[in-house]
């Protein structure tokens, strides 16, 4: 199977279904340190990390504050694409050598159109992470 068989979050979608959205992913390969992207940068493709981590700050009245950490099998930039903002809620940069699986943003909704068990599943994700994320800027003492 290709480069999306064994990713956790696209266990619900069948290995056709898995074929199909592969012709719209590309494999990035990022080293240690390398940024992403910015917070407040225009959101053009969501990733799958494959392998390694990331890891998410955020700049709260000009202090950056680590928010998190994305891991292998997770999704990354879904927040910015799929909320509506169109803009990158945060910065984003490889705390090790990291492959990810990119999909651009023009691609979403088609995929979406074709798997909607997909974009559930994507949906779930981004509101169990902006709960956490809000939930980790309380604890710091940081209004959100």
């Amino acid at each position: 199977m290709g480069i999306l068989k064994g990713l956790g979050l696209l266990e619900v979608l069948s290995d056709n279904e898995l074929q199909d959205l592969e012709k719209f992913c590309q494999e990035r390969k990022v080293l240690k340190g390398e940024k992403l992207f910015n917070e407040g940068d225009d959101a053009n493709s969501l990733y799958f990390l494959k392998e390694g981590g990331v890891s998410i700050y955020k700049n709260v009245n000009g202090s950056e504050i680590s928010i998190g950490e994305v891991l292998a099998e997770d999704i990354l930039g879904e927040m910015a694409i799929f909320g509506g903002s169109g803009k990158r809620s945060a910065t984003a940069i490889a705390n090790q050598d990291t492959i990810l699986i990119v999909i651009m943003s023009f691609s979403i909704k088609e995929i979406s159109n074709k798997n909607p068990a997909l974009l559930k599943r994507i949906q779930e994700v981004i509101e169990h992470r902006i709960m956490i994320n809000k939930t980790i800027l309380s604890k710091k003492g940081k209004k959100v």
